[in-house]
């Protein structure tokens, strides 16, 4: 079975959108290891570092750092390297990069690499087409967006879905690249993307923060790893 890892974007927006005290990223990163989480990610879109450098100074947790491709992100994570880095669009609703035709990665990539300790993934759809762009760009890991497979309205749509990712996944592990899904994936409906061999991680977290309201985090989160495992 896959790895677990707890995105803590809903709990910084909780935080700061809501207003909720006491929901502090940073925080939930100590309670995730201390459950035995895998590994820890969050969103930096504007390139803001706090969150990420806290959890770097405070964990052990393998963390896994989303950030836009801008010249303020990739100074921040150069400068406080995660275990991964993970290139986003933050300008789309689904995060996913299109590599196609992007030479803005190229120089991205070459100013990364220097950093041995970092692994370099990068979000896309489960389309081939973008996985063979992340092999070129030498890319260590893809992340795969599930949100189709979740949203999908009928059975048919949903297998349909599931078999993209699986193809996906099939061919970057052929490719040696490693495959981590993230989107919308909960309780329920996780079970299918992780009976995929390839898949490596699942990452999760609305459901696990909405689940910790009623039982606390560590049993939100000992819950999934007991689903999982």
């Amino acid at each position: 079975m896959p790895l677990l890892e707890l995105n803590l974007d809903p709990f910084a927006q909780m935080q700061t959108k809501l207003e909720v005290s006491g929901v502090d990223p940073v925080m939930a990163a100590g309670i995730a290891e201390l459950a035995g989480v895998d590994s820890v990610s969050v969103t930096s879109k504007d390139g803001e570092s706090r969150h990420a450098r806290l959890i770097l100074e405070t964990t052990n947790t393998r963390f896994n750092w989303h950030i836009p491709i801008t010249e303020k992100a990739i100074e921040s994570v150069m400068t406080h390297p995660p275990d991964m880095v993970t290139f986003i669009d933050p300008h789309r609703g689904d995060e996913c990069l299109d590599l196609r035709g992007s030479t803005d990665l190229k120089q991205v990539f070459s100013q990364v690499r220097p950093v041995k300790s970092m692994a370099v993934s990068v979000r896309i759809a489960s389309d081939v087409k973008q996985l063979k762009r992340a092999y070129k760009l030498g890319a260590d890991y893809v992340e795969i967006n599930s949100l189709p497979f979740v949203k999908a309205k009928t059975h048919e749509e949903r297998l349909e879905e599931l078999e993209k990712v699986s193809n996906v996944a099939r061919i970057a592990h052929k490719y040696e690249i490693g495959v981590i899904v993230s989107g919308g994936l909960n309780y329920q409906n996780f079970r299918d993307i992780a009976a995929l061999e390839p898949v490596e991680t699942i990452v999760v977290g609305r459901a696990i923060l909405g689940k910790s309201l009623f039982i606390g985090l560590e049993n939100a989160l000992r819950d999934f790893l007991f689903l999982i495992k």
